[in-house]
């Protein structure tokens, strides 16, 4: 049998929390102290019990951070995490979440307080910023793992990512695009510079189309800001700047309030975009959106907090799988004749998604699946 945490704090002569300060990394240990106890546990070759630790873990309280801003795929991740929530209600952790401004300036100072509120570990959805990435490097300096959910970081400051494979969506977006206008057309390009995925779809749906659907013309673009009426503002006048466009691709958030502005200015437009929330959903059922490209919100949240539950009860961390891509991808469209094209060659988008997918590091076989709306 191995040696027990008190033996080695026996050893120490000190008590056994000190010990598993220096095990786990936390503050409130001198480094002389740190040092010899160290040199104790690699010379004694103590393991800790992971289902020993488990079941501490049941006896006192531990806190988790949902970090994201206001966007409108937040009450959808919320529903996965809630799941898992569920799962570990055995456990005594509270999981707080942190609704914030879809704003670097309020992001960095919310990651800021998190070590000082005791927090054990987070959820974050990053806003593309230097000063965000530095906010949660620091965090992974102080042994505070972070998993980074539906939008990742270049320099990847996290423990995992969980999402979608936003290079892949972009291109499945291109083949649906020439689908639903086989003869061509004008083409705007609505997005954001907030957060990296939106910019990843974008870049990888212009390189697509025009190596794939040479008659689709990308004529316009636009970044907006991600608040309601902002958005519903700039995309009216937007539209009156551009009245040759036929269709829209928006790679951001404020799908509603865009659809908003398209129908109130009167213009029937071919409009894709990504995710499926209620609000998208009841408007690719009216018709007003042709496509959407969703990631399975939900599915995301679930387990994005999984990975991170399972890190901080279990020390269970695949370090392997630094991208956690989801499965599927699913294809929502709306009932016209566009549609029944696509419905007749569903499996040439199955080879294509899961040819190209396996063309790259990915550790996951994706499948994409077409739900028509009949």
């Amino acid at each position: 049998m191995g040696v027990t945490l008190k033996q080695i704090a026996d050893l120490a002569g000190v008590h056994k929390s000190t010990v598993d300060k220096v095990i786990h990394n936390r503050p409130g240990v001198s480094d002389a102290r740190r040092q010899q106890i160290k040199k104790l546990l690699e010379e004694y070759g103590y393991e800790s019990n992971p289902l020993a630790k488990a079941l501490n873990y049941q006896k006192k309280k531990m806190t988790v951070a949902v970090v994201m801003p206001t966007v409108d795929a937040m009450p959808t991740l919320r529903k996965g995490m809630e799941l898992v929530q569920q799962d570990f209600n055995s456990f005594n952790i509270e999981v707080v979440y942190y609704k914030i401004p879809f704003e670097a300036t309020e992001q960095v100072p919310c990651l800021e307080k998190l070590p000082k509120e005791d927090i054990a570990g987070a959820v974050v959805l990053p806003i593309e910023v230097p000063e965000v990435a530095r906010a949660m490097q620091k965090l992974k300096e102080q042994k505070i793992p972070v998993v980074a959910i539906n939008s990742d970081l270049q320099t990847e400051p996290y423990m995992c990512y969980v999402g979608q494979d936003m290079v892949q969506a972009g291109q499945v977006a291109a083949r649906m695009m020439g689908l639903l206008l086989p003869h061509g057309g004008k083409l705007a390009i609505i997005s954001s510079n907030n957060m990296r995925a939106v910019k990843q779809r974008e870049y990888s749906f212009r390189e697509s189309v025009s190596a794939l659907c040479p008659r689709v013309d990308v004529c316009a673009s636009m970044d907006i800001v991600e608040k309601p009426e902002h958005a519903y503002q700039q995309t009216i006048a937007f539209l009156q700047q551009h009245p040759d466009v036929q269709a829209l691709v928006i790679t951001c958030g404020c799908v509603p309030d865009i659809c908003r502005a398209v129908r109130e200015t009167g213009r029937d437009l071919t409009i894709l975009c990504y995710e499926r929330y209620d609000e998208i959903a009841q408007l690719v059922k009216k018709g007003e959106i042709a496509c959407t490209i969703s990631g399975d919100l939900r599915e995301q949240g679930r387990l994005a907090m999984r990975l991170l539950f399972e890190k901080l009860i279990y020390e269970r961390e695949k370090r392997s799988v630094q991208k956690n891509y989801l499965r599927e991808v699913w294809i929502f469209s709306r009932p016209a004749k566009a549609c029944r094209r696509i419905k007749r060659r569903h499996t040439f988008f199955a080879d294509f998604f899961c040819k190209k997918v396996l063309t790259i590091h990915l550790r996951f076989a994706i499948l994409a699946f077409i739900i028509i709306h009949k």
